[in-house]
């Protein structure tokens, strides 16, 4: 294999492929990235075996095909100290010679072909969705993931591809995201639950690219599509649970307020609270929110912030950090805030709970 590459590209591409390797793997061969050239271009591959991509870059002069493997973690810092604007790899057998103006860098790899099949995507359940509209939706339903080890089903988001639209969802059980967005594609079955690492890095191709991703779906795995780039990921076992059961149907009161302003209040709330109890009271009154938080060895919190609301005066606990990620979801100066008492779970959302709405459980103070 012979190639010429601009550096910025090749040092782009092996940053993202190799940020899916695992240093710790028992495994040395997926310690490596790929690389294989032909006539359309070079591609790089890597994979920790749960999880893939592979970037395609159009933009290089093979000059000789072939594919060899290189050490991701030590390619991917060599790069950053390379300042040439021009990089060439030429492979001969498992050692390639790295040239970059006057410097030369003989790295020694493995045989390519050991390397381990990258699965391909299928051509019978799939959906086409904004790539903005996909990242948008992990940010907010994302952080309600459980993210102790053993919650199995929980520990990922479910995607359900729905008439025109895919729904996303995640809970750990004392919150919960949902979001729907637009999309296109077959009428699809498929209810996958798609694991941190591989919505993450999903997410981390699409960065601000005005692109849109395709999802290929089937029973254990998600294949993404992103202009030259796709990402591959074994999917989380287990069934996830009926959330739509668990929403509440009967909260009969409901707040409206500034979405900064109860933004900053809980942020100033939530320095008073103890290391046993991060809980922050809500007072509700007619026109008045005040949140109260006590430290017993740093002292107490009394917030005030104006709000609609003419009903009953109402008293109940929540943890703030779990309503200030709710408040993350919701693109309104005004915040909807719908609840009923001390024991039911309280929804978020922007004024219609049809495409993004939060649940968070109340908890004794």
């Amino acid at each position: 294999m012979h190639i010429v590459s601009a550096r910025d590209q090749l040092a782009d591409a092996l940053n993202l492929v190799a940020s899916v390797v695992n240093s710790r793997s028992t495994n040395p061969i997926t310690q490596n990235v790929q690389l294989v050239a032909d006539k359309t271009g070079l591609e790089l591959r890597a994979t920790d075996l749960e999880v893939s991509v592979r970037r395609k870059l159009s933009e290089v002069q093979v000059k000789k095909p072939g594919a060899c493997l290189l050490n991701a973690s030590l390619v991917a810092n060599l790069l950053k100290d390379i300042r040439n604007d021009t990089l060439e790899i030429v492979v001969s057998g498992t050692k390639s010679e790295l040239k970059a103006g006057r410097d030369r860098f003989e790295l020694q790899g493995a045989d390519p072909e050991e390397f381990p099949k990258l699965p391909e995507k299928g051509q019978d359940a799939s959906v086409t969705m904004s790539g903005k509209d996909f990242a948008a939706a992990i940010r907010k339903v994302g952080r309600s993931v459980a993210l102790e080890k053993g919650r199995y089903a929980l520990n990922g988001v479910l995607l359900e591809p729905a008439k025109s639209a895919i729904e996303f969802c995640g809970t750990d059980g004392r919150r919960l995201g949902y979001v729907k967005a637009p999309a296109k594609g077959k009428e699809v079955k498929y209810q996958v639950i798609v694991p941190t690492k591989g919505y993450n890095l999903i997410s981390k191709v699409i960065g601000n690219q005005d692109t849109d991703v395709t999802l290929y779906l089937s029973e254990n795995r998600l294949v993404a599509n992103i202009g030259g780039t796709e990402v591959a990921t074994l999917l989380v076992e287990g069934q996830f649970p009926d959330y739509r059961s668990v929403v509440p149907k009967d909260l009969d009161k409901k707040l409206v307020t500034s979405t900064d302003d109860l933004r900053a209040a809980l942020n100033k709330a939530k320095h008073l609270t103890s290391i046993e109890s991060q809980a922050v009271r809500l007072e509700i009154a007619p026109g008045e929110l005040t949140l109260r938080s006590k430290s017993p060895t740093h002292g107490q919190a009394e917030v005030r912030v104006e709000i609609e609301y003419d009903g009953g005066e109402e008293s109940i606990g929540f943890d703030p950090q779990y309503i200030l990620q709710g408040l993350d979801g919701v693109e309104s100066d005004k915040v909807t805030f719908e609840f009923k008492d001390k024991e039911t779970g309280a929804i978020l959302h922007a004024g219609d709970r049809a495409n993004f709405y939060y649940l968070v459980m109340p908890i004794d103070i």
